[in-house]
């Protein structure tokens, strides 16, 4: 029996190059979700833009501001995070089951202010790796696979998987990685989400797509990714996050009625 494997992307910021995102991934048949604040430093979509997107697409929340939420406190924290629920509800129409933190920066106070604000799932900002999301109390937390974009440095994926203890993201990239070369590395660890099965994801900024010229790279990612899509099919995050939530809950209901059937024996 061959592994269950999934595909998805995201896309953060709500840049007006999102569209242009939106264009790639229609073009290809997959699926994204994209994280839009209310205002960024670099512009976002019109609310008519972002009408548009979400006709297709999964919007989750990316707070209210743009702020990183480790640089503020508790009150300016949960208002950016309520907050860029709430805008994102009243301008679409629709639940908003998905949260982002800017920058991936956030604590566990902040985790707890999302579950109890009522999201499902929060996509973090965890490299290499390709695990189902995890459970944390009520809330799942996503992780992703590649960034599209060319980063410069090795250490910088060292750094991201040291600082979350994700030694085993860390080895992943040693064994398959060992480029910073954003395409081929994704190449790779899609390959290895067919074989091992899990999830591979794959994220980025449309705007650092266009300052860094990465388009064409990203046409031929996609390509690649609907090429296995029969193998793993795509699914938006808050699509994932429900799956998993669901088998967790089919699991529980499965080992409560294991229990039950035990009881009875007992009491006959």
């Amino acid at each position: 029996m061959k592994p269950d494997a999934y595909i998805t992307t995201s896309w953060d910021d709500g840049h007006p190059l999102d569209l242009r995102i939106a264009e790639l991934l229609a073009k290809h048949g997959l699926r994204g979700t994209f994280y839009v604040p209310a205002a960024s430093e670099r512009g976002t979509m019109s609310p008519g833009q972002l009408r548009d997107l979400a006709a297709s697409f999964e919007i989750g929340a990316h707070t209210l501001g743009h702020l990183v939420l480790t640089a503020l406190d508790d009150v300016q924290a949960r208002r950016e995070i309520i907050g860029g629920k709430t805008w994102l509800e009243d301008t679409l129409g629709v639940p908003c089951a998905m949260f982002c933190p800017p920058q991936g920066r956030y604590g566990r106070r902040h985790g707890h202010m999302v579950r109890q604000a009522g999201y499902l799932g929060l996509r973090s900002g965890e490299l290499a790796s390709l695990e189902f999301p995890r459970r944390d109390n009520a809330l799942l937390v996503m992780p992703t696979t590649v960034q599209a974009y060319p980063h410069a440095r090795v250490m910088d994926f060292v750094r991201n998987a040291v600082k979350r203890a994700a030694l085993g993201n860390l080895w992943r990239f040693v064994v398959h990685g060992r480029s910073t070369e954003w395409d081929g590395l994704s190449r790779r660890l899609l390959r290895q989400t067919l074989a091992h099965g899990g999830v591979f994801h794959l994220w980025g900024h449309s705007w650092e797509l266009g300052e860094q010229e990465q388009w064409r790279r990203l046409d031929a990612v996609l390509g690649a990714m609907v090429k296995v899509a029969h193998r793993a099919p795509p699914m938006s995050n808050g699509e994932i996050c429900r799956r998993e939530f669901a088998r967790a809950r089919d699991a529980a209901s499965v080992l409560v009625a294991g229990h039950g059937v035990s009881i009875g024996k007992k009491l006959r």
